[in-house]
């Protein structure tokens, strides 16, 4: 995610794109998309030092060739972050055309999630220190509910129902959605249960910045690099978005519907959650011994028929 990066006061865009984001803001676009988002647009003043009104697709095509080298995914969502920008402009009447209607749309090739053994998961999570609670309560979360981890950094409080046999978290997800987790790991139930003891948090968010511990969330960047801490230490290369493929991929593996997946991965479409379908090939090959073995019938016995009762056999052509 990109730092947090904006253009000076003083750059004709500043005041359009700083209006921009905090429609975003009041709008409740997730955060990880709102920072991307103040990114990508200092990165695009940096390459335009007009005004709005000046940007047609000659100044759009020169900044897309300077990005050309970068991944297909990165470059479309910088030319997400611009598009919706203009069009918010025009909306404003702060310019009279869209000139993103002519450049051509990023093609990012489907890739299929990496998921990862809970054994190798586990190792990670072992290697963090017992007195950094906070830190194993984050990650064992995200591990064991496949919550997103900008979706982790900003649960509250508030948003924890912890009363026994029916813990569970409700969670906004992209585009403003809620949906209810189930909390169903005891060992995750006792951590958390501990965690809340010993900050004595009540309210406001559950994991807050190690600077003050009275502040906002730790930042995804933050949250990352404490990830790439602990699994060095681990000797495992996991990638913290691997959590949350792994949990998905388990629980398709484990027989649970595809529906059932997406409601707790919050997939809009259940064609992202097909992705995950993929099964491994000893799950594959245990879902069809079963129905072999459901399908399969009594054996009979073969009995050959007598002499007495066998069909006289054809007989053959005569001698010519």
């Amino acid at each position: 995610m990109p730092a947090r990066v904006e253009p000076a006061a003083t750059h004709p865009m500043a005041e359009p794109i700083a209006e921009f984001l905090t429609d975003l803001d009041n709008a409740a676009r997730s955060r990880y998309t709102v920072r991307c988002y103040r990114g990508d647009l200092a990165q695009f003043a940096r390459h335009h030092d007009g005004e709005v009104t000046a940007i047609d697709a000659t100044v759009l095509r020169g900044f897309f060739t300077g990005i050309a080298g970068q991944a297909p995914a990165t470059r479309a969502r910088k030319r997400a972050a611009i598009s919706e920008f203009l069009a918010w402009c025009r909306r404003n009447d702060r310019m009279d055309t869209d000139p993103m209607a002519v450049i051509e749309h990023v093609s990012v090739p489907e890739r299929l999630p990496r998921g990862v053994e809970p054994g190798r998961v586990q190792r990670v999570l072992d290697a963090i220190p017992k007195r950094k609670l906070r830190d194993r309560v984050l990650f064992g979360l995200i591990h064991t509910t496949g919550l997103r981890a900008s979706e982790a950094l900003g649960v509250y409080v508030e948003d924890l129902t912890l009363d026994p046999d029916d813990e569970h978290l409700t969670v906004t997800a992209k585009g403003g959605r809620q949906r209810t987790i189930l909390l169903d790991d005891p060992a995750l139930l006792a951590l958390l249960r501990r965690y809340l003891r010993d900050t004595r948090y009540t309210r406001g968010p559950l994991f807050r910045a190690e600077k003050n511990n009275i502040g906002g969330p730790p930042r995804y960047s933050s949250a990352e690099e404490l990830w790439r801490k602990y699994r060095t230490a681990a000797g495992e290369k996991i990638e913290l978005h691997q959590l949350r493929h792994g949990h998905a991929t388990e629980l398709i593996n484990g027989g649970v519907p595809v529906e059932t997946v997406r409601k707790r991965l919050g997939h809009k479409k259940i064609s992202s959650t097909l992705l995950y379908a993929e099964k491994t090939d000893r799950a594959a090959d245990d879902e069809i011994r079963t129905w072999r073995r459901q399908r399969r019938t009594p054996r009979q016995t073969l009995v050959q028929p007598s002499t007495k009762d066998a069909t006289p056999a054809r007989p053959g052509p005569g001698p010519g």
